[in-house]
């Protein structure tokens, strides 16, 4: 069973802690150095206080922490940025998966009551799984983006979920300038 809770210091360190070693080099490379455990856990706390949504995911009988999910505004009306870290992605690849299930299914109605219609999420582009999980979350490759790491060595892959565009409703004037099938518009 996979729980999400309110993010919580002792349990953001227990998965800071034992970091899987592919999103530990992503968050170097983001930063364009390396750092420790506690120093990527810093970062993360100091975003807390700007998120839309900061949650750590339990898993197991015991409900041990293994992932940490943060959203936050990106300045645009509409659009936020996500960013997860887990613990060890084999050894935890099926509370992963459904995680991956209670995001995609929780992410239409999150939005939606948070007046959100884009996401966007990166991941380093040598991350053996990050791709794929971010694909069964419900998010769309848009681009590579070179010129990230120390050196600007580093490629990352630029990620979206857009929401679902609104079903259109013809206004009543629109309507009734509307053309039929083989009718000209200049009629």
């Amino acid at each position: 069973m996979i729980t999400l809770r309110p993010y919580e210091d002792y349990a953001a360190w227990a998965v800071f802690r034992a970091l899987d070693v592919h999103d530990h080099m992503e968050a170097e490379a983001v930063r364009g150095a390396s750092a420790t455990s506690l120093a990527l856990f810093a970062d993360w706390r100091v975003a807390q206080a700007h998120g839309l949504l900061s949650v750590v995911a339990h898993a197991g009988p015991a409900q041990r922490p293994f992932a940490v999910v943060t959203m936050g505004h990106t300045g645009q009306k509409g659009v936020a940025e996500a960013a997860m870290l887990a613990c060890d992605h084999a050894r935890h690849a099926c509370a992963l998966a459904r995680l991956a299930i209670i995001m995609r299914r929780g992410l239409p109605r999150y939005a939606t009551d948070s007046g959100i219609t884009r996401i966007e999420a990166r991941s380093w582009a040598a991350h053996p799984t990050a791709a794929r999980l971010l694909t069964a979350i419900g998010f769309t490759h848009e681009c590579d983006m070179p010129g990230f790491g120390r050196a600007g060595e580093a490629m990352f892959r630029q990620f979206a979920w857009n929401a679902p565009a609104p079903t259109a409703h013809p206004t009543p004037i629109a309507a009734a300038h509307a053309t039929q099938p083989g009718e000209s518009p200049c009629a």
